[in-house]
């Protein structure tokens, strides 16, 4: 039991559990599905490689990489256990902002929160960095992404064009109106 502890094999558990999940039907056009796809392969290959290893290593009677969890790594946890809060409200707060807004979000909340030193210049280029780099540049321009609307912004126009929309489930109403 001891050896399925073995960060080799963990590794090929984890990366085939994210294949498994992003394994998902595709679209007509080629834009929508190259780049997962093949990012998704990718990571099934790794994975392979990784169980692979693990075998070689019971064969030949290696000495394994068991996994050990010490202090330092249980204060880390905690950061991943907050960037993954982050990456799932992300997910949630995409729906309603649209890809642009909560994408520069994101990543300055998560880069403020993994900066060490929250100086006033780090949480600047927190904030500009992101804006500049990855939301103008990369994901247009070099993986050439289609971009969802906002939700929000189109009730909130909608509300201003039109003042009907006044109970609580205004949004919803819209919504599901669309």
């Amino acid at each position: 039991m001891q050896k399925l502890l073995d960060r080799d094999f963990l590794t090929f558990l984890m990366l085939l559990c994210v294949y498994a999940v992003f394994s998902t039907g595709t679209s007509i056009d080629a834009k929508d599905w190259i780049f997962p796809l093949l990012a998704n392969y990718v990571i099934l290959t790794v994975a392979v490689v990784m169980i692979l290893k693990f075998i070689f290593m019971l064969t030949a009677k290696r000495i394994l990489d068991i996994v050990e969890l010490t202090k330092e790594d249980r204060v880390s946890s905690v950061d991943v256990l907050i960037f993954f809060l982050i990456v799932l409200a992300y997910m949630f707060v995409m729906y309603g902002f649209g890809f642009w807004l909560s994408s520069w979000l994101m990543l300055v909340l998560s880069t403020t929160y993994l900066t060490l030193e929250k100086t006033l210049y780090n949480i600047g280029l927190a904030v500009a960095v992101p804006l500049t780099s990855c939301i103008l540049f990369c994901f247009p321009l070099l993986f050439l992404c289609t971009f969802s609307k906002s939700n929000l912004v189109d009730w909130l126009y909608a509300r201003l064009m039109n003042k009907q929309t006044n109970s609580p489930n205004a949004v919803t109403g819209y919504l599901i109106a669309r």
